[in-house]
């Protein structure tokens, strides 16, 4: 059962990228999402050569058809904090492909809500950070020399042809990290200085990403304390922030998605968030992905802590659905 879960959830992960046909009649074509690509929502500073330089942050909105104000919804690609896409753009490993950021805002627009789909700076740009950061709140660099710490961002590091991290680069992956959670947050204040130009209620917005952008939506509200009212994680964890060491006097409500066979120190930094959140009174909801790894389309079921069985899409909206809806 789980490689036919394995399986099934590939191919409809990539049929969901490669497959999107234009819509076959009149009333589909009325209700089809307006996609905006490549909004600039922001500009910030990158080293990538010697010199600083200003680099445009983008995004693509997906905006329902019919009157709002809609809710809103910001997500983070995944890609270790060095590689990713806002677009269609899917990883493939152990049998399973994640689904698109794409194909998620696809997905949200057709059920009404506005997505926003964003880049963000990665560590081969070496971002410069923009703000101060209380260092109070962070985990100290120390975590980056631990056995193992770094490991997955090394596996990653070497698919794009580049050396593990080493002295030199080890912080220009921790400035990465914070600088995603700057850039998320960036793109939160766009969107609700521009809520009459999206049509969507600044009160009503969430955050969510997988992977890398799990833990860049996770640091934007927990660690950076970005006005929104609900956040998913798709195989998120903990890095950059440190929830424990302090949260928001009112932590937005969280649903965590992990897979049953995810990366080991996906598996403990869920567990760290949760009981953080938990003794802060906001326990999250969490849910599990039976036969899957880091890798799972919005289509695999997933099992909730109360014993309910919803894919990860349908228990998604749900959520937002309950916390987003006044």
């Amino acid at each position: 059962m789980a490689l036919q879960f394995r399986l099934a959830g590939a191919l409809a992960a990539l049929c969901l990228g490669a497959c999107q046909t234009a819509p076959a009649t009149a009333e589909e074509a009325a209700t089809s999402p307006l996609v905006r690509p490549d909004i600039a929502y922001g500009s910030a500073i990158i080293h990538a050569t010697t010199a600083p330089e200003a680099r445009t942050l983008t995004m693509d909105a997906y905006l329902p058809a019919g009157d709002g104000p809609h809710a809103a919804i910001i997500l983070a690609h995944g890609g270790a904090f060095h590689r990713g896409s806002k677009g269609e753009e899917t990883f493939y490993e152990d049998g399973a492909s994640d689904s698109s950021m794409a194909a998620w805002c696809r997905a949200f627009a057709k059920t009404g809500y506005a997505c926003f789909s964003i880049d963000y700076r990665l560590t081969p740009e070496n971002p410069a950070l923009g703000r101060d950061h209380d260092a109070a709140r962070l985990f100290p660099d120390a975590m980056l020399d631990a056995p193992g710490a770094t490991a997955r961002i090394d596996f990653a590091r070497t698919q794009m042809g580049l050396a593990p991290l080493d002295a030199e680069t080890k912080p220009q992956y921790r400035d990465a990290i914070l600088a995603a959670a700057e850039d998320m947050t960036m793109a939160v204040e766009h969107v609700r200085s521009h809520a009459l130009e999206y049509d969507v209620d600044p009160a009503r917005i969430a955050l969510g990403g997988f992977s890398s952008g799990a833990i860049t939506a996770i640091n934007s509200a927990y660690g950076l304390d970005a006005p929104v009212q609900a956040v998913f994680a798709l195989s998120g964890a903990v890095a950059g922030y440190n929830p424990g060491a302090g949260l928001p006097a009112d932590p937005p409500p969280l649903l965590m998605f992990t897979g049953q066979n995810d990366l080991p120190d996906i598996l403990l930094g869920s567990q760290y968030l949760r009981s953080v959140l938990s003794d802060a009174g906001a326990p999250p909801e969490v849910a599990w992905v039976p036969g899957f790894g880091h890798f799972y389309p919005m289509e695999a079921p997933s099992l909730g802590a109360d014993l309910t069985i919803e894919s990860v899409e349908a228990r998604t909206l749900d959520f937002l659905e309950r916390e987003l809806t006044h």
